[in-house]
């Protein structure tokens, strides 16, 4: 997907999700309204050394 910003234009690379599965929760204006289910992510999430304003620290992502 191209995408733009203040006139810098880029592309998107946007993960493909699955979802679980869909849930009818009730109506609305006489429609079914639906929620689905994502996977949680799990695992250990990696350390990122940033830099702000000259100090370097570590944050999980």
């Amino acid at each position: 997907m191209k995408l733009s910003y203040r006139g810098a234009q880029y592309d998107a690379h946007l993960p493909a999700v699955q979802s679980d599965g869909v849930e009818t929760i009730g109506t609305y204006r006489g429609a079914p309204a639906t929620r689905r289910h994502f996977p949680q992510p799990g695992g250990h999430h990696p350390e990122v050394e940033m830099t702000y304003r000259g100090v370097k620290y570590t944050h999980a992502v």
